[in-house]
């Protein structure tokens, strides 16, 4: 092994996450988080509970595991409360879910469903088996993204699937309508127009591959039924082939994009459904539906945020 793999083996890769959160928060800033998250992670099994009515306005999916059941929590259970227990949530496991994290869920928001990965396989084993679709079984034993293209949105009917690190503030009137009508729809990235592996003038003419712009991730839906996985096997393939060194994030969204654009996708307001990127971004004077914190706004997520919201 040459001394550089060997440097970013035992130092880069190891030190990664501490070395990202020391240059974008500092010393004192990192401090402040994990002292917040300690106390997020406290407050979220002492919320009330909310049980979960049969009678449902909204199913809900979320990913989650050993590092996020406590933001599971606070994002399922604001939405619960604005929906008044009508709510159905299913979690799936991103790899580190464990029976003490579902209970721990299940505590505060009763009748929660989660699924095991005997399960999910088994449903993968009849909708996607390996011999069919060898390129979209490799993507999902990848990297956990590929969780939700894959276990989530291979199950029956329309389907949507929330990120953890979000905070609801309203009850989801546009959410809830799509729901009804089984309408695809998508959270709005407000930085950067896409993340895909290429632009989206040279997927489209040289791969036939027609994305939406502007997707982020924490909130997306859509018709899995009307999903062609031939389709989907052939064009991850392409991806793979021609982006090999692509990341997951980059492939995935362009797969989501992708399916997201045939259906026919709108986006949500992006002023009532928001991304928050900054740590001073001025909440006070927004009137949000739900906040997505990422990048830096994780400072203010861990340490104020959910506070907010504490009943």
């Amino acid at each position: 092994m040459s001394l550089g793999k060997i440097a970013y083996k035992y130092f880069f890769k190891p030190t990664f996450s501490l070395r990202y959160h020391f240059s974008h928060f500092g010393l004192w800033g990192w401090l402040n988080m994990q002292r917040g998250e300690q106390q997020m992670k406290k407050a979220a099994l002492k919320l009330s509970p909310v049980n979960l009515s049969a009678d449902k306005a909204l199913e809900v999916s979320f990913l989650t595991g050993a590092n996020y059941w406590h933001q599971t929590i606070f994002c399922a259970h604001t939405l619960a409360g604005y929906l008044g227990g009508r709510l159905g949530i299913r979690l799936y496991s991103d790899g580190t879910l464990t029976d003490e994290h579902i209970g721990y869920i299940n505590k505060v928001l009763p009748g929660v469903e989660a699924i095991s990965e005997r399960q999910v396989l088994q449903h993968l084993d009849t909708v996607l088996p390996n011999h069919k679709y060898p390129t979209l079984r490799h993507l999902r034993n990848w990297h956990p993204f590929f969780r939700r293209l894959i276990d989530i949105h291979t199950s029956p009917s329309w389907t949507i699937h929330m990120d953890s690190d979000m905070i609801f503030f309203g009850k989801p009137d546009q959410i809830l309508e799509a729901y009804q009508q089984k309408r695809a729809v998508y959270m709005k990235e407000q930085l950067a127009n896409s993340y895909f592996v290429d632009s989206e003038q040279v997927l489209r003419d040289k791969y036939g591959i027609n994305c939406i712009k502007s997707v982020n991730g924490g909130i997306i839906a859509y018709d899995n039924d009307k999903i062609d996985y031939a389709d989907l096997e052939e064009k991850a393939k392409l991806l793979l082939q021609h982006y090999p060194n692509a990341g997951p994030a980059q492939v995935e969204q362009t797969l989501m994009s992708y399916v997201l654009h045939q259906q026919n996708a709108g986006a949500l307001d992006e002023k009532l459904y928001s991304i928050f990127y900054d740590s001073k971004p001025g909440f006070d004077n927004q009137k949000n539906i739900v906040r997505h914190y990422i990048f830096k706004a994780k400072l203010p997520y861990f340490t104020a945020e959910w506070k907010k919201v504490i009943r």
